[in-house]
């Protein structure tokens, strides 16, 4: 587990046709994460008989939206994966027709395991949900998405409970995405911060309350189109500064 706070195990069950398969998975991780992939290892398990297209386009197409939505520190290293083995020992055969139950029951596994991930990163206390709307595409809400959501100065922002739009837009206006600053809107929570151009700063102690919470969702819309993406990181604190300058290879 190197320095993971506690393992990260998950699993499904679902009926298929006239029989029934489960997925599980394990994985682990905690620092030098923003999985392209990075240095994580998760490992999903099947007794589906699931052909080679079949399997590897499930993995793709859940990975895209669980292990590769997860940031840490932005970080990346080389020995990282994600793989999933199919036995077909249930019996059950997906095709074409169950593939999309198939895909859900893995996606039902890989999603905990990923958001594990993030709520055990390395000195983390908040566990964060970043929700990038109005873009003009699905790639340009994930590069603003993972753009605050590496920040540093909103991940310090987060952890000491500053309500501080400024640096949410801060980091939607250098995203290289299309940004249009009179229709943005940026929450914290349920509270609207900042609106069509306008600060709501009355709303700053409100929204200062909710980010003593330990799960938190902080929100960007661009105002540029209606795509979006949401990705999960976590704060960045003092402890994460020592793990890493007390760290031995």
């Amino acid at each position: 587990m190197t320095t993971d706070p506690f393992p990260k195990e998950a699993a499904a069950r679902v009926s298929i046709g006239s029989g029934s398969i489960t997925v599980g998975g394990m994985c682990k991780g905690s620092g030098m994460i923003e999985p392209m992939m990075a240095t994580m290892l998760g490992f999903v398990t099947t007794d589906a008989a699931v052909p080679q297209t079949l399997l590897e386009r499930a993995l793709r197409e859940v990975v895209e939206e669980t292990f590769n939505a997860i940031t840490v520190d932005g970080e990346c290293s080389t020995n990282d994966c994600v793989m999933i083995l199919a036995n077909g020992s249930s019996g059950v055969t997906i095709d074409d027709a169950s593939y999309s139950t198939f895909a859900d029951a893995l996606r039902a596994v890989c999603l905990p395991l990923a958001i594990g991930i993030v709520r055990g990163g390395e000195g983390a206390t908040k566990l964060v949900t970043v929700n990038v709307t109005g873009a003009a595409t699905t790639a340009e809400a994930r590069r603003c998405a993972k753009a605050i959501a590496n920040s540093p100065l909103v991940k310090t922002a987060i952890h000491g409970g500053d309500p501080n739009w400024g640096r949410l837009i801060a980091v939607a206006g250098r995203a290289g995405v299309a940004f249009e600053l009179d229709r943005a809107e940026v929450t914290i929570g349920p509270i609207v911060l900042f609106k069509d151009g306008r600060p709501y700063d009355e709303a700053a102690p409100e929204a200062a309350n909710y980010l003593k919470n330990e799960e938190l969702t902080v929100g960007v819309s661009l105002g540029a189109g209606s795509a979006s993406s949401t990705v999960w990181t976590c704060d960045l604190s003092a402890e994460y500064v020592k793990i890493n300058a007390e760290y031995r290879t």
